[in-house]
């Protein structure tokens, strides 16, 4: 029997303690940031920390997935106790999509994932070449087609594009751009770039050629994927190692890609078949003598992190259905995602699993002790 969202009762949701972990961290962020008048007007009832958490609540809980079933959880004496402070009124919610500013949220995310202990780092073999070993990439949110700006496919595909920066020694996001489903992701890619930080793509990333020597001049690193057969020149083979055939390398060359006459700067390829037998060209911007052969096709195999944290978000986390219909308002609930996963993480220090998601509902509903629940997280990290 379908529930109705008015049959949502108060036994069915309970306080995590991520929820008040969340608001002291954000409203640590919300005092040193400036306000706009809207914002501060007497008359406003719904201000931008209890809106952030009531949808960080929705994460954290199993019944509720739509906004009219946030505003009538919120009803509840316990709701309004620890996410939202007071009722939600469904034309409060959506305007405050259009008075709060994302780039608050955005903070936090970059925060919280710069605090990941530094016991918590795998992939040691890395650590000495880089400052942090970052995959990039983009996922679709698919939106209502009234979501004018939301430009994917046609008028009536409208999608949102989360491009997404996912650390693989902290196994966390560490930073996250919202945007129009139809947007370049390497544009996005240059707002992310940080000095130092070696960063993974796949072939998107490696279409324009020019784009190595803007990443360069922005002082980042690169191991960045091309597609076969590339009109190229060989000015130097490298030696390969034992190391390097044992991963598969076939060949590590400095070349100068493209046509002769568009004169870009030389970059080095390793082409190695560590992938089932299937030949792959990379780009890497580090010489031999800092970074082998065997570890840039290493570094690239670590790019698959970011696309099983993209499905266990959708899938798991419930990041499926938007709650707002704004640019900033989706920015928001993004962010709101990636802050949950990130508390999860630090607090569990792994992403839970499906059986460990379902146990993290049954300690919502308060079938599960939360002994019980750290036993789950436990015994998996023994399995």
């Amino acid at each position: 029997m379908n529930r109705k969202t008015k049959d949502i009762n108060e036994s069915e949701l309970k306080n995590w303690r991520l929820l008040k972990e969340f608001r002291k961290l954000f409203d640590g962020i919300l005092k040193d940031r400036p306000r706009s008048k809207s914002e501060d007007d007497p008359r406003r009832q719904l201000h931008f920390l209890d809106y952030a958490t009531s949808i960080l609540f929705v994460f954290c809980n199993p019944v509720i997935n739509s906004m009219r079933g946030l505003c009538a959880a919120s009803r509840l004496e316990k709701v309004k106790k620890y996410a939202t402070t007071r009722h939600l009124s469904l034309g409060s919610f959506s305007e405050a999509q259009h008075i709060f500013d994302a780039g608050a949220l955005q903070e936090l995310v970059r925060k919280l994932a710069g605090k990941i202990a530094p016991d918590k780092l795998k992939k040691k073999d890395i650590l000495p070449a880089v400052k942090d070993l970052v995959a990039v990439d983009g996922s679709l949110f698919q939106t209502l087609s009234r979501v004018f700006w939301a430009d994917w496919q046609d008028d009536k595909h409208k999608a949102a594009k989360l491009h997404l920066g996912f650390s693989v020694m902290k196994e966390t996001a560490v930073n996250a751009i919202i945007t129009a489903g139809n947007s370049c992701e390497r544009q996005a890619l240059l707002q992310m770039l940080e000095e130092g930080v070696m960063y993974v793509c796949d072939r998107y990333y490696g279409l324009d050629y020019a784009f190595f020597e803007v990443m360069d001049k922005l002082g980042a690193l690169f191991t960045i994927r091309i597609r076969n057969k590339p009109k190229h020149t060989v000015l130097e083979d490298y030696e390969l190692t034992k190391e390097d055939r044992q991963e598969g390398v076939i060949s590590d060359q400095l070349v100068r890609l493209g046509d002769s006459d568009r004169d870009l700067p030389p970059v080095r390829l390793v082409k190695t078949n560590a992938f089932g037998g299937k030949e792959i060209l990379l780009i890497c911007s580090e010489p031999p003598e800092k970074i082998s052969a065997a570890l840039v096709s290493l570094i690239y195999r670590q790019r698959w992190q970011i696309e099983v944290f993209f499905k266990w978000l959708k899938s798991l986390l419930g990041c499926r259905k938007l709650l707002a219909e704004s640019p900033e308002g989706v920015a928001m609930q993004m962010y709101c995602a990636l802050i949950a996963a990130i508390l999860m993480y630090d607090h569990f220090g792994k992403m839970p699993n499906k059986r460990q998601m379902e146990m993290l509902q049954f300690y919502f509903m308060e079938f599960a002790t939360y002994e019980e629940l750290e036993k789950a997280f436990a015994e998996n990290k023994k399995g």
